[in-house]
């Protein structure tokens, strides 16, 4: 009995040093909101990634701080975003011990590793554990944005343009929830108005939130782009393998914007835009492909389609849109800027991850005179690299790192 009672012990207090070792090695990366959980067969633990610029990059730090911590037994991670799963992914014991021993290479772990965008079990397991190790909750960032606008609208001058500086205080107060503050800074413009005054840019409160069965939504109220105020929901559904997306999303907004003289003005008419959305991704090629139909800023009705290439931490795609017999593409491409890592404790200041941009190829004529195809964003950091937690792409590039 005296055996029994001391191995029993002793087992507790090894599992006790798997969970210390793992949230310890995840926590020294910088990583956040860790929580972990051993059922006897897997560890399973969750993080959140603010420290690495994109997403894989982050993940495979994880992976390999997590294993390190492993003696035995299957891994299970969850890949957090503001608190909400994005990500599972699941190592099975024998890679896990094959690891430990040396007989199963990290490109063995990437490769056989599953990926999916459920997350229900492992979400379930970790109810069970007793705390969560780093929070981000509360914690500030300044995040420095850069801001370039140029259109070919106008017969007496080539361009209009502007160059500002969009520095943002982002705070997460709890899970799923995001406070934005952002002005923008002219730095040079040849335009008039509000371009060249110190102006409001994306002020607002968000909430996100994940349901059961890869469904996911989004809330949000406050100032946004384009010089719209007003509220947006969205509710969105991945497939487990992340190739087939579906959503759909409302806005009502009104007009915002700083008149010399008199302020910061918001007119009172409401407009409501919509759309319907389908995504497709293509592991071969790196290629989303993304189809909306639905009501523009002013009532305008049309459908458009985008084409996007990923290069890892790039994102370069072309888009088409009809609206009322109008015909109209162009381009677009997220790059990232410089420094690969910002790691945090209680604040910090640091770029934008991406500088992004969409240039359309007609910006005269009906574009103009009708204000067709009019859209804004919610988000000072809207762009096509951010937050992708394609599993295709993860495994792809994690591989090609190491190389």
């Amino acid at each position: 009995m005296k055996k029994i009672t001391i191995l029993i012990i002793a087992g507790l207090l090894a599992t006790a040093g798997i969970r210390a070792q793992v949230a310890e090695n995840l926590k020294a990366l910088g990583m956040e909101n860790i929580r972990l959980v051993e059922t006897g067969e897997a560890t399973t633990v969750k993080f959140e990634d603010n420290v690495y610029r994109g997403t894989y990059r982050g993940i495979g730090k994880a992976i390999v701080a997590a294993l390190d911590g492993m003696k035995q037994g299957g891994l299970v991670l969850v890949a957090l975003d503001n608190s909400v799963p994005q990500l599972g992914i699941i190592i099975p014991a024998n890679l896990v011990e094959g690891y430990k021993a040396g007989t199963v290479s990290l490109k063995e772990i990437y490769t056989q590793m599953q990926l999916t965008c459920d997350t229900d079990e492992p979400m379930n397991r970790l109810k069970e554990a007793d705390r969560t190790i780093n929070r981000s909750a509360w914690k500030p960032d300044l995040v420095i944005y850069p801001d370039v606008y140029l259109e070919n609208s106008r017969f007496d001058k080539l361009y209009t343009y502007a160059v500002n500086i969009a520095p943002a205080l982002e705070i997460s107060p709890w899970k799923g929830a995001m406070i934005t503050a952002q002005a923008v800074i002219p730095v040079v413009t040849n335009m008039y108005g509000e371009a060249k005054e110190i102006h409001p840019g994306v002020i607002t409160l968000a909430q996100e939130f994940r349901l059961r069965n890869n469904f996911s939504g989004r809330i949000v109220a406050g100032n946004f782009t384009n010089n719209r105020v007003g509220v947006q929901g969205e509710i969105n559904y991945r497939t487990n393998n992340g190739r087939w997306g579906f959503g759909a999303l409302v806005g009502s907004t009104g007009y915002s914007a700083v008149v010399k003289g008199e302020g910061w003005v918001i007119g009172e008419k409401q407009h409501i835009n919509g759309a319907l959305k389908a995504s497709m991704y293509e592991p071969r090629f790196n290629v989303q492909l993304d189809l909306q139909v639905g009501r523009y800023v002013y009532g305008d009705y049309g459908v458009r389609g985008d084409c996007t290439r990923h290069f890892g931490d790039y994102a370069v795609g072309m888009y088409a849109i009809a609206i009322d017999g109008e015909v109209n593409g162009g381009f677009h491409f997220a790059i990232p800027m410089p420094g690969k890592k910002w790691k945090r404790n209680a604040a910090r200041i640091r770029p934008g991850q991406y500088f992004a941009e969409e240039y359309s190829m007609r910006s005269w004529g009906a574009w103009i005179d009708r204000d067709l195809g009019v859209k804004y964003d919610t988000r000072p950091n809207d762009n096509r690299a951010e937050r992708f937690f394609q599993p295709d792409f993860i495994r792809y590039f994690l591989l090609k790192e190491l190389k």
